[in-house]
């Protein structure tokens, strides 16, 4: 039998030894009392049989991310986490099906989101579950039995096109270094932002790649790069070398802000929007505000551009781009291709209409 007393703030006390553990219920009456007793054993039955709610497995995943991973990834995660959260926030884990899986992957896929997107939700609901299986003693995860559909568009991100390219080769002055810097090296954009003077070996004829910024609030934080092979040199090119010695600063200077601190994140985003409105490359988002037609990142598939046309192979195209995974580049590299293929077709369907 449970013990019970009165509590000086008047509540009703009982103790109770429940699956061999010892909960304490409260209550003003003790019928009250007696009814969390019920409520806390039907909910046990029903977490054995359904196991635990989501949003109580999501929650001690997430504090557990935390102290994983680098603030920056996490950040980039945050809208697929929020969204697998609200999703299944209120579902018991072995409530979560197959069936149930594959109809969110489509109604995400038709709500827009590419496939890379979608994949992206089934990476993270596949490590809640692991997580339960873990820590939870969980006996099943759903996920790998569900594809993301094939129907669902690809975002394929394109480099520039010639005429930016053009207009960016004619227009280094002013943040047009920043551009120039990007286009020459395919670096990403956070290590474009952490790189200080002493990055530049111009003895050695390389940019050491050894850190990155991500914005938090608007505000640069320095980190090491997303993977190892991230850490990286990168060949100056020699059309690249003599804009550097223009600019070049002091040793803990940063390069693209000229200063002893990196760019906050409005510092970087209003000179690049400047930047392309002055070259005629940038459009309104509808509400009266404009922006540039042009990202950072698209340079760095630039980049990848050149180094395919150039015939440098996957590998050493993998060091200076820093890709993680060597699969990474050779779907760059096959993309390139196919396009390459298309573009021959088009021109030997010129050809063979146009007679000549």
């Amino acid at each position: 039998m449970g013990q019970r007393k009165r509590r000086a703030d008047g509540l009703l006390e009982r103790k109770r030894t429940i699956d061999g553990k010892v909960v304490h219920f409260y209550g003003h009456t003790l019928a009250e009392v007696e009814q969390k007793i019920d409520d806390y054993k039907a909910a046990l039955v029903e977490t054995k049989a359904q196991g635990e709610k989501f949003s109580v497995v999501y929650d001690d995943w997430m504090k557990l991310r935390r102290t994983q991973i680098k603030p920056s990834t996490l950040y980039c995660s945050f809208a697929a986490c929020a969204r697998t959260r609200e999703e299944w926030a209120d579902y018991r884990m072995k409530e979560i099906t197959p069936t149930r899986i594959a109809a969110w992957y489509q109604r995400l896929g038709d709500q827009g989101y590419a496939k890379g997107t979608v994949r992206n939700h089934q990476d993270i609901l596949a490590s809640v579950f692991r997580h339960w299986i873990v820590y939870f003693g969980g006996d099943f995860n759903p996920c790998p039995y569900v594809d993301v559909p094939r129907n669902l568009s690809t975002k394929v991100r394109m480099p520039p096109t010639d005429a930016q390219l053009a207009a960016v080769r004619a227009h280094p002055e002013g943040f047009g270094f920043v551009a120039w810097l990007l286009m020459y090296t395919g670096i990403r954009l956070g290590e474009c932002m952490a790189l200080q003077w002493q990055d530049v070996d111009f003895d050695a004829g390389v940019i050491h790649i050894t850190k990155s910024v991500w914005w938090r609030n608007c505000n640069p934080v320095i980190t090491t790069p997303k993977t190892k092979n991230a850490i990286r040199d990168v060949p100056i090119l020699a059309v690249l070398r003599p804009l550097l010695l223009e600019h070049q600063g002091a040793p803990t200077d940063y390069v693209t802000s000229g200063r002893a601190t990196p760019f906050t994140s409005s510092e970087y985003r209003r000179r690049w929007a400047a930047y392309w409105r002055s070259l005629g490359y940038y459009h309104s988002d509808g509400s009266g505000a404009w922006d540039a037609d042009v990202s950072a990142h698209q340079f760095r598939h630039g980049m990848a551009s050149t180094l395919y046309a150039a015939g440098v192979g996957e590998m050493e195209a993998q060091r200076i781009l820093g890709h993680a995974s060597i699969t990474t580049t050779h779907e760059v590299y096959t993309h390139l291709r196919q396009a390459q293929l298309s573009a021959a077709a088009d021109r030997l369907n010129d050809f063979i209409s146009t007679g000549s």
